[in-house]
């Protein structure tokens, strides 16, 4: 019998209701869907295990995303305590894509504050666990993993490692046209590019993170990064 409270279902409302808010880069606007959805969620009665399940693994997944929000914000605080709690439900759901999302996740904030070896074990975990499938979530999830690993070099000045995880990231996420991701590889790639002063292929590639920030209608993220264009 198929459970009442559906993840895929609430996933796509998240992504719906509050990931295009993410991407039109209004936070707070993006937050506050969350929290509507996470109240609407909360307030389910669940009868099976199954739907126990269910309902952990969508109140990871909005943890997770209201998490990197107040990350980005420095509510470093709260972003840490959503990471954690998001890994725990993760973890009781039994849901393999929910985990490695959580994990991800919680690798990026580690390597944001400083905490390289914990990112980079977390991350290739995750990447572990994406790896080898060909469905849209964990071939996304792969190239999040090596787009964060090849930032993780990045910091660690280790940069033609950083610049190969890139470029199988880009590989990844253009396949699925996950055009973000692909314009975040892009953007990275150029940081690499500047450390080694090769400013024609930091031009280059952060004309390409335009491209594709502008193809997911990110127009603020493509105008920042025009204006930092200008500076090479």
């Amino acid at each position: 019998m198929t459970s009442k409270l559906s993840f895929r279902e609430f996933e796509k409302r998240i992504d719906d209701e509050g990931l295009v808010w993410e991407k039109k880069q209004q936070p707070e606007k993006a937050i506050e869907a969350y929290d509507l959805l996470m109240r609407e969620v909360e307030a389910m009665r669940t009868e099976t295990v199954e739907e126990t399940r269910e309902k952990d693994a969508v109140v990871s997944y909005l943890m997770l995303r209201k998490a990197g929000i107040l990350m980005e914000s420095e509510r470093i605080g709260e972003a840490e305590k959503l990471m954690r709690g998001s890994v725990e439900l993760a973890e009781r759901s039994g849901n393999a894509t929910v985990k490695g999302r959580a994990k991800l996740g919680l690798g990026v904030y580690y390597g944001s504050t400083g905490k390289i070896e914990e990112a980079e074990r977390l991350l290739n975990e995750a990447l572990e666990m994406f790896s080898g499938k060909s469905d849209y979530d964990s071939q996304q999830g792969a190239g999040w993993c090596l787009l964060n690993i090849g930032g993780l070099q990045l910091k660690k000045t280790n940069l033609k490692e950083a610049e190969g995880k890139l470029t199988k990231a880009i590989e990844v996420l253009e396949k699925i046209e996950n055009w973000v991701g692909v314009a975040s590889a892009y953007e990275m790639k150029a940081k690499a590019n500047k450390a080694k002063n090769d400013h024609a292929s930091a031009k280059e590639n952060l004309a390409k993170a335009i491209t594709f920030y502008e193809k997911e209608g990110m127009k603020e993220k493509a105008d920042q990064i025009r204006n930092e264009l200008k500076t090479l």
